[in-house]
């Protein structure tokens, strides 16, 4: 069975627009079929190869690189290591993402409980004031 960008398109989520432009890009070269019309025809393994980009560029991994991975892909064993080390890198680069993340998540909820403790309590902890009785504190200099 063979299916159209749409037909892909609505297979997987991935719009069609970004579906041509991987195409254009060349990621698809070594998956997909073309008839006499130049139109582009994905088979079930072109179908889990779109998925397979899909998650690479979730990882943030560049176009250029996805297709260099493609072309080793079709080489073999013999591209195996080369193939893993980019995973690798992907994988870390993600974790080095995660890592940040969670510590901006820390720093965020620390902030959420000083203004969750001016609301319970009516002062600002921010500023020397209430929010009865507010001083300016640029005119103390």
């Amino acid at each position: 069975m063979a299916w159209t960008i749409i037909e892909v398109s609505k297979q997987t989520g991935i719009s069609p627009h970004t579906l041509r432009f991987w195409a254009k890009k060349g990621v698809f070269e070594t998956v997909i079929d073309r008839d006499e019309n130049g139109v582009k025809y994905f088979n079930k393994k072109a179908v889990e190869w779109v998925m397979w980009v899909n998650y690479l560029r979730n990882t943030g991994m560049s176009l250029k690189d996805i297709k260099r991975y493609a072309i080793l892909f079709t080489q073999g064993m013999k591209t195996a290591h080369e193939r893993r080390e980019m995973l690798a890198k992907q994988a870390q680069s993600l974790k080095n993402q995660l890592a940040i993340i969670h510590e901006t998540i820390q720093i965020l909820e620390k902030k959420i409980s000083i203004y969750d403790e001016m609301i319970a309590t009516g002062v600002d902890l921010f500023h020397s004031c209430d929010m009865k009785n507010c001083t300016n504190t640029k005119e103390k200099k």
